[in-house]
């Protein structure tokens, strides 16, 4: 029966979590563990975890809100000190089948590959895709695009490979973060994934999508919506520090001026508001100032 080990970051999600906890509890045909990262919760988070009494889970709680990318670095290395083969990192703002886990498990042993993605659809909207492989473009900043996102899917069979997946459930060999390492802690949020999936492209990691294997996404729950002004930050910060880091100045040159422009024209549209490009390019400012790792370059 194979042993998985899942990471999952809460902060604040007492509403999401009975629902999580129940799609966990209902996994058939395979030997799991939950590793709760929590980042210094308000609410009852905490108190949920520990109420479920289960020797399945262990909760890490910090005393800060240590953001996403190192939450999810301390559930894997946790993993890892425990011998686990196989580390899935899933959000907790979801629902899934009993069979998700088991399924994830025979694609990654059958295909081969490095990591397995599930198709992910709205939770609101289950017949509509969310996410059905992606990838990246460079014309447009390096953002990495949902395939088919907002159109109707059809749950298939055969696994296809893709060059990007959110990180909100993909299933990882464990030797995958021995050869390509942690995530980098510096995105705190967003584009945390697009680096790691970005170092696994780059060293020659297989990642399919399995279209058989289905999870309910409450998409944006926690971070108030892709509009939100916390999203906006750390997304144009994030895109600006992802692009020096990996392509150099001039790129990021051209990604600043993409954005900028992009902002604009969605205030011209009135789509944002003239305080939201303002917030765009603040962001953009302080992705230009952050340090770069000794490591950066394509």
């Amino acid at each position: 029966m194979p042993r998985i080990a899942l990471v999952t970051v809460t902060y604040n999600g007492e509403t999401v979590w009975p629902e999580f906890f129940d799609s966990m509890l209902a996994q058939l045909g395979v030997e799991w563990h939950l590793i709760v990262v929590d980042n210094a919760s308000t609410d009852r988070t905490t108190d949920m975890v520990r109420a479920a009494q289960d020797a399945r889970i262990t909760l890490i709680a910090n005393d800060r809100n240590a953001g996403v990318a190192e939450g999810n670095n301390q559930g894997t290395q946790w993993a890892l000190d425990h011998g686990y083969d196989e580390i899935l990192l899933i959000n907790n703002d979801t629902a899934f089948g009993p069979d998700l886990l088991q399924r994830l498990s025979a694609t990654l042993e059958q295909s081969g590959a490095g990591a397995v993605s599930a198709l992910i659809p709205y939770y609101d909207q289950p017949d509509i895709s969310w996410y059905s492989g992606g990838h990246f473009s460079k014309p447009r900043g390096m953002l990495s695009l949902h395939d088919g996102q907002g159109k109707l899917f059809s749950v298939g069979d055969a696994p296809f490979p893709t060059d990007y997946a959110p990180t909100c459930c993909v299933l990882f060999r464990a030797e995958v973060f021995k050869r390509v390492g942690l995530m980098d802690e510096t995105y705190f949020v967003y584009w945390d994934d697009v680096d790691f999936l970005w170092r696994m492209k780059r060293a020659g990691i297989k990642i399919v999508v399995d279209p058989a294997a289905v999870m309910l996404h409450k998409v944006s729950i926690s971070t108030g919506g892709r509009q939100s002004d916390f999203s906006i930050r750390y997304g144009h910060r994030n895109q600006i520090y992802f692009a020096r880091k990996f392509f150099g100045p001039v790129y990021a040159a051209y990604v600043t001026v993409f954005s900028t422009s992009t902002g604009l024209g969605r205030v011209v549209l009135g789509k944002d508001s003239g305080r939201q490009w303002r917030l765009r390019l603040k962001a953009m400012s302080e992705g230009w100032k952050m340090q770069l790792p000794a490591h950066a370059g394509a």
